[in-house]
């Protein structure tokens, strides 16, 4: 009967690789191998410190040898998961040879299903719901840092003042992992809790870590582009806009606007919030600067906008979420139809903040003196819907004004690309075409699909 052939995968996950390779230290029955023709050799040797800050790892040969010199690609082959990574000599020094650390490295997965692992600075974040089972009304929405995710479960880090949503038996549903939502929602119970610290630079933040164990699987799918760095859209990618001038017109604008912007009253929290927050900050900042550049692209198409429009456009961009600075998080609800569904999940003070968003952003608009003159009818209907499902007027896609209409297409779409890294226009168009039709979205479309 022939051996079970092994299960290999290569990670590039930072913590994984430092986990992996800093238990092999002192661990016999790891050894060097450099091809040498159509064959290998091997050296016996002990790794005896871990580095990456250094960017390296120190291995200690069994014995001498005049086969390696510096400058060498060779392989590590490691007793612990048969985990193997390509590497440089650094220096060497006798028996002790200097490697640089790995980018990625291969290993055995003994899992039905791989586990991932992410460094702090990775900022990989995702959205779940705690609750008592039984009680609707103790559920609560929390924005939280991933430490680990498999198919049957998570572990994630919390702050200190979390701790009392997240005790042992209490049950969750996770909504989101990064930017992609989790449709159906996978429900879970969370194991353990214990206390926990993360070091970023030179800080360390404590808290704690609370493993949760799902009650079905994720998609394997979903955890693949969650782990991928996401495919940061721009206008240089399957260009909206050919001219490069352009391009680079619409980028400096974007710098411009953004610190006359921040000398304004109204505006300095809201952009403090952008530049200092991770996770769904993080998400809010790069969906501004998306739309700013997808609505620049798609009204020169059209014809619809000058030179002098592609700043207002910017400015709508900046100023349409300046409601959520305390509540970043509700950017990433797209409309009426998902805030219907995770209602009950929000607190009174979420719901105000998300269902007031178009009428406070035209207000600060209204005040502001170097404001534009139509900006205010577009920041109130930007979440209006051609069949009339939108709000706060419900008004239906003959009252929606064209820069509306382009602005709420522009925002579909955005939201569209960050969920899905491998993001395809005719995609798109397929799948909202019944929603965003009529008068003026029809020729939006067209446009979007036009290169």
């Amino acid at each position: 009967m022939a051996a079970k052939k092994k299960k290999f995968r290569i990670t590039k996950r930072f913590q994984e690789i430092l986990q992996i390779v800093g238990k092999s230290i002192s661990d016999r029955g790891t050894f060097l191998w450099k091809p040498e023709g159509e064959n290998r050799v091997k050296f016996s040797c002990v790794v005896e410190e871990v580095d990456p800050e250094k960017n390296r790892v120190r291995v200690v040969l069994e014995t001498p040898s005049s086969k390696l010199i510096p400058g060498d690609h060779l392989f590590l082959k490691l007793h612990f998961r048969d985990a193997a990574f390509k590497a440089r000599i650094l220096s060497l020094d006798e028996r002790v040879v200097i490697l640089g650390f790995p980018d990625e490295l291969a290993l055995e997965e003994k899992r039905s299903s791989p586990r991932y692992y992410f460094h702090p600075s990775e900022e990989k974040f995702a959205q779940l719901v705690t609750f008592k089972s039984g009680q609707a009304e103790s559920e609560r929405l929390h924005a939280v840092l991933v430490c680990d995710v498999s198919q049957g479960g998570l572990a994630i880090f919390i702050p200190t003042k979390l701790q009392p949503f997240f005790e042992i038996g209490e049950h969750i549903k996770l909504w989101q992992l990064g930017d992609l939502r989790v449709s159906p929602p996978v429900e879970g119970e969370l194991l353990f809790t214990i206390p926990f610290s993360i070091y970023e630079g030179m800080g360390k933040r404590d808290g704690f870590k609370v493993g949760i164990r799902f009650s079905g699987n994720l998609q394997e799918s979903l955890i693949e582009r969650f782990v991928q760095k996401t495919t940061v859209f721009s206008i240089e990618d399957k260009q909206l806009v050919r001219d490069q001038e352009f391009r680079e017109n619409v980028k400096a604008k974007i710098g411009t606007i953004h610190k006359e912007l921040s000398r304004k009253g109204p505006f300095k929290k809201f952009l403090a919030t952008l530049e200092k927050g991770g996770g769904d900050a993080h998400y809010l900042r790069q969906h501004i600067h998306l739309l700013c550049q997808v609505m620049a692209g798609l009204g020169t198409r059209l014809g619809w906008i000058s030179d002098k429009s592609v700043d207002k456009l910017i400015y709508i961009a900046y100023l349409h979420d300046i409601r959520f600075a305390q509540h970043p998080h509700l950017a990433r609800i797209q409309g009426k139809r998902d805030f219907v569904q995770i209602e009950s999940t929000l607190s009174d003070e979420e719901k105000n903040a998300f269902l007031e968003s178009p009428a406070y952003a035209a207000e600060i608009a209204r005040q502001d003196l170097s404001s534009f003159p139509d900006a205010i009818k577009i920041l109130l209907q930007q979440k209006e819907l051609p069949d009339t499902s939108g709000f706060p007027q419900g008004i239906s896609g003959a009252q929606i004004a064209p820069l509306s209409s382009l602005f709420i297409v522009s925002h579909y779409f955005v939201d569209y690309v960050i969920e899905n890294p491998a993001w395809n226009i005719e995609e798109f168009v397929k799948i909202h075409k019944n929603l965003l039709k009529g008068n003026y979205f029809q020729k939006i479309m067209q446009a979007l699909q036009e290169s």
